[in-house]
């Protein structure tokens, strides 16, 4: 693992910048979703440019390795381009970590969105350019409905143009964040998709995770294999080092099977958190959801398992 110092921050985004926008992981399901969520991003007064292999197809993946990570690196060269995104997730960002130009990245250092397999892109900027990336809204996945949701934008438009400390999460569901273990602590915040996070174990694209904490989320994944999961973390000792423990929205995890009867996840959570025996919560909008957060990726927060509490203790972008 990469000690994390020195983290930079980009600037802040602000109106008429240019974002650009790149498919690093799938191709679209539907391009008229994304050209509906680029529309939205021209709405709030932002200059679009996309990538030259943005609409490109090669089987489950968005082009071929050289074509995506052509299209990010002239991206991260361009100095007009303030902001990149990820039109949507899917598979394929581990596949192009090595080829990122991360050099370039600490010479100018800006904004980059994506969601669910970007969790790799995420977690690399963090160990090897030491820059606060972000996790959350993309135009193809959040920004194509007529109905858009106002607690998604809002989020967005905080995290990515905002210079003060993001203060105390909110859920727009009723239900809210829970306590699941008590204690409080502070440390880097680190959102992550549970399978990436896992996949970069051993790998020197994984941050150090020495005092941060950890907010996890998932989709289509049984308990079992949730279990699995989670037993990598703790074996690749990221569970012993990390402070606190948050977790995300995990949809889509109802059993499949009927060889053998199933283990509520639930049940799965408890034995992690019983042996990493540090604050943890629940609850945190933040997942394959509508209303997701969108999260700096590195920044101090504070975590609240006895009130069930997450506080973001900074800003992930700095003043133009």
């Amino acid at each position: 693992m990469n000690a994390i110092e020195n983290i930079r921050k980009p600037f802040q985004l602000s109106a008429g910048d240019t974002i650009g926008v790149i498919a690093p992981s799938s191709p679209q399901r539907d391009d008229e979703r994304l050209r509906a969520g680029i529309g939205y991003l021209e709405s709030l007064g932002y200059r679009v440019l996309e990538g030259k292999n943005l609409w490109k197809r090669y089987g489950y993946l968005a082009g071929t390795d050289e074509e995506r990570i052509d299209d990010l690196n002239r991206m991260i060269l361009d100095p007009e381009v303030r902001m990149i995104v990820a039109g949507r997730g899917g598979y394929g960002a581990t596949r192009i970590l090595e080829q990122i130009d991360y050099e370039a990245l600490r010479d100018d250092p800006k904004i980059i969105l994506g969601f669910s397999d970007v969790t790799a892109i995420n977690l690399a900027v963090l160990a090897q350019a030491h820059l606060i990336s972000f996790s959350g809204t993309m135009p193809g996945v959040d920004m194509w409905s007529d109905e858009v949701d106002e607690f998604a934008i809002q989020g967005f438009l905080s995290a990515l143009t905002s210079t003060e400390p993001l203060g105390e999460i909110s859920s727009s569901e009723e239900e809210g964040i829970r306590p699941l273990h008590p204690g409080n602590a502070e440390g880097h915040l680190v959102p992550a998709n549970l399978t990436l996070l896992a996949s970069l174990c051993g790998t020197p694209y994984m941050p150090d995770m020495n005092g941060a904490i950890l907010l996890i989320e998932e989709i289509g994944e049984e308990a079992y294999r949730v279990d699995r999961l989670l037993s990598q973390l703790w074996n690749g000792g990221i569970l012993k080092h990390i402070v606190g423990l948050a977790f995300g929205a995990f949809t889509g995890t109802d059993p499949k099977r009927i060889s053998v009867d199933p283990l509520p996840i639930e049940e799965v959570f408890e034995e992690y958190i019983r042996r990493a025996d540090l604050p943890a919560i629940s609850g945190v909008p933040y997942g394959h959801i509508k209303g997701k957060l969108t999260l700096p990726v590195g920044v101090r927060a504070r975590i609240d398992g006895t009130n069930g509490k997450l506080e973001l203790l900074e800003s992930g972008v700095v003043l133009k």
